[in-house]
């Protein structure tokens, strides 16, 4: 067997990687960078630009025939996904008499770069620099465009050779978004699934309803439309406040009764057990940035409400829960 050939989009396991909430490169192929097109690629293929490491040799970087006429070169490259840029690095290694003399970088927010290559007045992210043989050039502070962009072009003048394109960043909540429903439409298996949400129903609807045009919205309808029994499913999948036992998820979310006194935790688990007393299930709460305190007043005061009001009211704390475990998908 010679070769073996898997044609594709690249989709990340965030969670391998440390979380999309960390500046990464946005343009590099490994986060799921790519490169649209270019305007000549005849000594090294536009799609080494985005590849892991620096360039081994000449050959593992993108470089343009010399140009006879007007114009210059350039290569188009969308992002990961939307994020604003802090600093890009284009590097020039192993190329010395042939590297680009300068470079610039258009900017984009969605999709309208023209066939041709010119972008009609698109913002720049990096005016016109000059570029050094053989060299690794870092720019922050020349970034000109602070906005989102969803991709870029960049710009060599007149021609010749980039080994890596480099563009850090941090990724939009429009950005993440759009990864998370990715994520659940590529990877997501059923005991990933089960953590964000306990109900059996809700992960087959979820599952049935890919590929998801946003993992939110549907959440948001499946769980809207499930019976009584499938909700009670979902809020036995989660520990009592106070509990140690939970999952790690659990932990974090209640992570506000960790400076809790004594005091606090014995009231608690006295509004635990009448709770469940009246109502026939644990108490249901988006404990996310709530201290132990704040907890337990809630409890004392949802005991008022009749069973139906209270069903609702649990209802919305379980909808809140599987949003933010959503996100939870790509940190």
């Amino acid at each position: 067997m010679a070769r073996l050939r898997v044609h594709g989009e690249v989709v990340p396991d965030w969670h391998r990687l440390g979380g999309l909430h960390n500046e990464i490169d946005l343009a590099a192929a490994e986060h799921g960078g790519e490169v649209l097109g270019c305007s000549d690629m005849f000594f090294g293929p536009k799609h080494n630009l985005i590849m892991p490491g620096r360039a081994a040799n000449m050959s593992d970087g993108w470089e343009t025939r010399r140009r006879r006429g007007p114009g210059n070169d350039w290569v188009e490259v969308k992002l990961a996904c939307e994020g604003v840029v802090r600093r890009v690095e284009i590097d020039t290694a192993h190329f010395k008499g042939n590297h680009p003399d300068t470079a610039s970088i258009d900017a984009q927010r969605g999709t309208g770069f023209s066939p041709s290559g010119r972008a009609e007045a698109r913002p720049t992210l990096l005016p016109n620099v000059k570029l050094q043989p053989d060299t690794r050039h870092i720019f922050a502070n020349e970034l000109q465009h602070s906005d989102p962009i969803t991709q870029l072009r960049l710009n060599v003048y007149p021609d010749g050779g980039v080994s890596r394109l480099r563009v850090f960043g941090t990724a939009t909540e429009s950005g993440r978004a759009a990864i998370v429903t990715r994520h659940i439409n590529t990877l997501m298996d059923d005991a990933e699934l089960r953590r964000v949400c306990g109900s059996s129903e809700w992960m087959r609807r979820m599952t049935a309803a890919r590929p998801l045009a946003n993992a939110f919205t549907a959440a948001d309808e499946i769980w809207a439309s499930l019976g009584r029994d499938d909700i009670l499913e979902a809020f036995a999948a989660h520990p009592r406040i106070g509990d140690k036992k939970g999952t790690q998820w659990s932990a974090q979310e209640q992570s506000g009764t960790a400076s809790a006194t004594d005091e606090t935790m014995n009231a608690m688990a006295s509004a635990n057990r009448e709770y469940e007393k009246r109502f026939g299930y644990i108490y249901i709460v988006c404990a996310t940035g709530r201290s132990g305190d704040e907890l337990l007043a809630m409890a004392w005061q949802r005991l008022n409400n009749d069973p139906d009001t209270e069903l609702r009211v649990a209802a919305e704390e379980q909808r809140k829960i599987i949003q933010l475990r959503l996100w939870k998908l790509v940190e």
